[in-house]
């Protein structure tokens, strides 16, 4: 049974490639407040925010500066995470894809105990920060659930 919206096998090499670069500059913006220059966006006073907008906005009026570090980080985080959660195997067929179904399953579970967990422990921005660290979760378990339920529990029996 061919599963079309799987990605190409080549596309797991790619994630795994990115993973540990964004996962690095995750860590580096969060924890050490490293900003990469070219992402940085400053609108000095008086500027147009667009070339649609007739006066000021009075958002923009005293200036407005961003920094889009972060949000790249996050971005290559989850497409190589998700690259390597939905690759091709070289072997695919129904046991493969009732495994698929069946770690999907088991990480939206654990990711909802997780949520649940931490809506209780965490608050104000302590609790965004964690939500934003959640957004992982069910890739991360869902391929540690997949690789063990194919490659690692079939040698154990």
């Amino acid at each position: 049974m061919r599963n079309r919206l799987l990605l190409p096998r080549k596309c797991r090499a790619v994630g795994l490639l990115l993973l540990p670069f964004a996962i690095a500059l995750l860590i580096a913006y969060y924890q050490f407040d490293f900003s990469l220059s070219f992402l940085k966006y400053h609108l000095v006073d008086g500027q147009q925010p667009d070339i649609f907008a007739k006066e000021a906005d009075i958002v923009f009026r005293r200036g407005f500066s961003a920094d889009y570090t972060g949000t790249v980080a996050m971005v290559v985080t989850f497409a190589s995470l998700f690259m390597i959660a939905f690759a091709r195997l070289q072997h695919e067929d129904e046991y493969v894809e009732y495994m698929r179904l069946r770690a999907m399953q088991l990480s939206v579970y654990a990711n909802y105990l997780i949520l649940v967990v931490t809506a209780l422990v965490f608050f104000s921005t302590t609790f965004l920060m964690v939500m934003e660290i959640n957004l992982f979760t069910i890739l991360i378990l869902f391929i540690l659930i997949f690789n063990y339920s194919i490659h690692i529990k079939p040698k154990m029996s």
